[in-house]
């Protein structure tokens, strides 16, 4: 994965790099990290080299400024996933316009930069997959995105995919669930782990997913399964902010 930090501030970009090599090493993920200390600097590598995955961005710097840069990539047609950096909470409509993938204010903090890394890394299409056997001794290999619903069955797990269907494995809950991005699911019922990009409607008794079907979830965990859903669709300035 190929992460590019524009920063003008040697100190910030330094911070930057580090909780970018502690993410590389967490993850077991290699990762190639270049710092430019401007716009400009970034820009004229990037003409020559377009292969970047993720491109962390000051906003506030010195000639051309990190909004104006991420105007540029997107006119150019450049779908790179880009961090604004910041110390203001006032750009998240000038980052809507240019597709940003997140805000971070300063100072950044480290859990929040790994998750917008998680989903970096997700987009960019490199994320884990998993490989299972199913009971019926076939081999399943499946994305964590394209997995819907989790629900123990026994000694096995028994998955609900993205379009609805059903496969039951010889993998047993406890042991997908530790194998699963926490910031995509949630244990809702002792029983079940829910995918939360798969929610349609989240009740006190039951979860509808896109594919229509329902799950349930339990009182003792609907508290943290709604404060994550709502987490996983307001990741913008207003979250990161505290408000």
């Amino acid at each position: 994965m190929r992460i590019a930090i524009c920063d003008d501030a040697y100190s910030q970009a330094d911070l930057l790099r580090g909780y970018v090599d502690e993410w590389s090493r967490a993850r077991h993920e290699p990762v190639e990290v270049s710092a430019f200390p401007s716009g400009e600097a970034f820009l004229f590598a990037w003409e020559e080299d377009k292969a970047w995955d993720t491109l962390l961005l000051d906003i506030q710097m010195d000639g051309i400024d990190g909004m104006a840069l991420a105007r540029k990539l997107r006119n150019e047609g450049s779908a790179l996933s880009i961090v604004f950096i910041t110390g203001f909470a006032d750009y998240m409509g000038e980052g809507f316009e240019v597709e940003a993938l997140h805000y971070l204010l300063k100072p950044v903090d480290r859990e929040k930069l790994f998750a917008c890394l998680d989903r970096a890394l997700q987009r960019a299409g490199r994320g884990q997959e998993l490989l299972l056997d199913t009971v019926d001794g076939e081999a399943l290999r499946l994305a964590p995105k394209d997995l819907a619903a989790v629900e123990a069955a026994g000694h096995r797990a028994c998955l609900t995919l993205a379009d609805g269907s059903l496969v039951e494995t010889k993998i047993s809950f406890r042991e997908l669930a530790g194998q699963l991005p926490p910031q995509d699911f949630v244990q809702c019922h002792r029983s079940y782990m829910v995918g939360l990009r798969h929610i349609r409607r989240l009740g006190k008794e039951q979860i509808v997913l896109d594919s229509g079907a329902s799950i349930p979830v339990s009182r003792r965990l609907f508290g943290q399964t709604n404060a994550a859903f709502v987490a996983f669709y307001r990741q913008d300035a207003r979250e990161e902010a505290g408000q």
